[in-house]
């Protein structure tokens, strides 16, 4: 199993359970009251982790647009932002998703894969998604909450991964093996100092800066 990677802080599972207010992409006081108020809704009524991830991750999922599907030039960052909007990409999802999953006791992290930009360019692109720890099954699962289409379609999964785009190492794809604790500061940065879709859509990165590239699926020690 590979390592939690968070460039400093402690590997260990409380560190994917701060940080719903510590960092400006989950969220910062001004933001929390609203974060907090919809995970206890969501959460109200599971009765295992289990369930409080499937509620949170559906509602992500299937009720936060993507801004692309919808047809909005939104492009809010902070999980309170994504959820106020009630549209995001998909690395904003992925900050709601985290967010809302901390504030209910389950450990969240976030994942990054490279895809092609298209399907004979050789242009690549950074794709992000969700690591998620489930105590009861003492297991990561890695979920995917860009929301579906034709086409694309991502599910809650325990066992295999069901993201809506799976890197293919045939054709030159991959995914990181590392659960970060805090999302990639190229994409904090990114949709921080942009609010229009139209003006990143060239801009999303390659791939991580300063982060070696590995073949194996994300997971933790």
């Amino acid at each position: 199993i590979a390592q939690i990677e968070d460039r400093g802080a402690r590997r260990e599972h409380r560190g994917l359970l701060s940080g719903v207010v510590d960092h400006p992409a989950l969220d910062d006081v001004t933001g929390l009251h609203a974060v907090m108020e919809m995970a206890r809704e969501l959460a109200s009524g599971c009765a295992d982790d289990v369930a409080k991830a499937r509620s949170v991750y559906l509602f992500v999922r299937d009720r936060i647009a993507h801004s692309v599907d919808a047809g909005r030039d939104d492009l809010p960052c902070r999980a309170s932002e994504v959820l106020a909007a009630g549209t995001g990409i998909g690395f904003s999802k992925s900050h709601l998703l985290a967010a809302l999953l901390r504030a209910v006791g389950v450990p969240s992290g976030f994942c990054y894969q490279v895809l092609r930009r298209s399907p004979d360019g050789a242009e690549t692109l950074l794709y992000g998604f969700n690591g998620v720890y489930l105590p009861s099954r003492e297991r990561w699962i890695l979920l995917d909450a860009r929301g579906n289409r034709p086409g694309l379609s991502a599910e809650f999964s325990i066992e295999e991964p069901r993201l809506a785009v799976m890197a293919d190492p045939a054709r030159g794809e991959w995914i990181y093996p590392l659960i970060w604790t805090r999302p990639a500061a190229v994409i904090v940065d990114l949709l921080s100092r942009n609010k229009s879709l139209s003006r990143i859509a060239e801009h999303v990165p390659a791939e991580l800066p300063g982060v070696a590239r590995e073949a194996s699926a994300p997971s933790a020690r």
